[in-house]
């Protein structure tokens, strides 16, 4: 079940932050727009590092042994449910555990992560900053992109252009004042994000689906690319 869920967790994601992305353009909500790409780029590179890192070595055995299902299980594991936050006190309502956890971190200058399961967690999680370094040392464009949607989402001048509008009158941040800068932004941002992710995404979701077990159910996943 897990290269199964993990095929339909990254189409459903993509699919409504594209979603999302067309609805924010119809409304001219180029602050929506930003994260949305922002995010489409980090789960792409999520994928690529787990396809590179992880996966490709196997495959590329043709054979996988008794140990080699084990590891690919337990890589589908971290894959699927990799995470430094602590879902089962949220989950639970154990805002008490989430506080007392912040504040020790806080207080600890060493302290990166949580005390609970620290050494787990670390290991659980993929840093998103490796992912987009291991990418972008084969296509540099990826870190300009991801470069770019950063400066958009982060409250700086770049965020601050996304509602902003320039006419006779000056730079004004407030839309319809003139023509809307947001919108230039837009123009020649959006090629660049869907070369870095659309375009690339099929191939590495391919790949995910070689994953499956093809002498059981699992096997249909290739059926459903």
């Amino acid at each position: 079940m897990y290269a199964r869920s993990l095929v339909s967790c990254y189409v459903s994601k993509v699919a409504d932050l594209s979603e999302s992305i067309l609805n924010a353009l119809e409304r001219l909500d180029f602050l929506t727009y930003a994260p949305c790409g922002r995010a489409l780029i980090e789960i792409v590179a999520i994928l690529r590092y787990y396809i590179e890192a992880h996966y490709k070595p196997l495959l590329d055995k043709k054979s996988l042994s008794p140990d080699d299902i084990r590891t690919l299980i337990d890589i589908d594991d971290r894959h699927l449910r990799g995470s430094r936050f602590d879902w089962e006190s949220f989950l639970f309502s154990n805002y008490s555990k989430l506080r007392n956890d912040a504040v020790q971190q806080l207080s600890e200058k060493r302290q990166a992560r949580f005390r609970r399961n620290s050494e787990e967690l670390v290991k659980q999680q993929v840093n998103i900053k490796t992912c987009i370094e291991k990418w972008a040392s084969d296509t540099p464009e990826v870190l300009i992109a991801y470069d770019l949607f950063c400066d958009l989402v982060h409250p700086n001048i770049g965020s601050n252009f996304l509602i902003a509008s320039a006419g006779a009158e000056g730079l004004r941040f407030v839309k319809h004042r003139g023509e809307m800068v947001g919108h230039r932004i837009f123009e020649q941002s959006f090629p660049i994000l869907l070369s870095v992710t659309h375009r690339p995404l099929g191939d590495y979701l391919t790949l995910l689906t070689a994953t499956c077990w093809h002498d059981d159910e699992l096997g249909e996943c290739n059926a459903t690319q």
